[in-house]
């Protein structure tokens, strides 16, 4: 059971208020969407090249050779372009689960003025004058934490979803890594 079910709405609202943030996954976001923009760039250029090269200035065996050697690098290109755009997704993804949580959580300031009402009620009901209105204002600290819980579950779901559809690196290459025809050879995808 995650732990923010039951936490008072003091500690879930204040980790939410006083953590990091969707910066860090923004920043992630735009740095895995910028790699996919180069690696899809090096793709286009080097079939580009390549292509230019085995039908205009170089003909024969020796140049099929090279463009059946230099179509799996393209391909590689290629797919690890798609995966860095898919990571760029799930970045934006879960920094989309933490804004719609942080709207959806209480602020602080609501709870603090809400248990310091409850003070100030509790201590001058010398005859119980005050019990309707400490009632509600329990009540009211009881929807603040069922709101909190809320939006915590769906950040954890959110958040939770985003991972899982992350592969990694080397799962999301391992088919391609293959065709490049260099067997026991690190390549340094599996580095990361």
């Amino acid at each position: 059971m995650a732990s923010f079910l039951v936490w008072p709405p003091e500690i879930n609202s204040a980790l939410l208020y006083t953590g990091a943030g969707p910066g860090p996954m923004l920043a992630a976001a735009a740095a895995w969407d910028g790699l996919a923009e180069e690696l899809q760039a090096a793709a286009s250029s080097f079939s580009a090249v390549t292509s230019g090269l085995s039908s205009e200035a170089w003909q024969g065996p020796a140049a099929t050779a090279m463009a059946a050697a230099a179509t799996p690098y393209a391909g590689w290109l290629s797919t690890a372009a798609a995966h860095a755009q898919s990571a760029a997704a799930q970045a934006q993804a879960a920094a989309s689960a933490f804004e719609a949580a942080f709207a959806a959580t209480a602020h602080p300031g609501v709870i603090a003025a809400n248990r310091g009402r409850l003070v100030s009620l509790v201590t001058s009901n010398l005859f119980g004058q005050n019990a309707p209105a400490i009632a509600a204002v329990e009540a009211h600290y009881e929807q603040l934490w069922a709101q909190d819980v809320a939006a915590m579950t769906g950040y954890h779901a959110g958040a939770s979803a985003a991972a899982t559809q992350l592969l990694s690196v080397q799962a999301a290459l391992q088919g391609t890594t293959a065709q490049l025809g260099l067997p026991n050879v690190n390549l340094g995808i599996g580095n990361l």
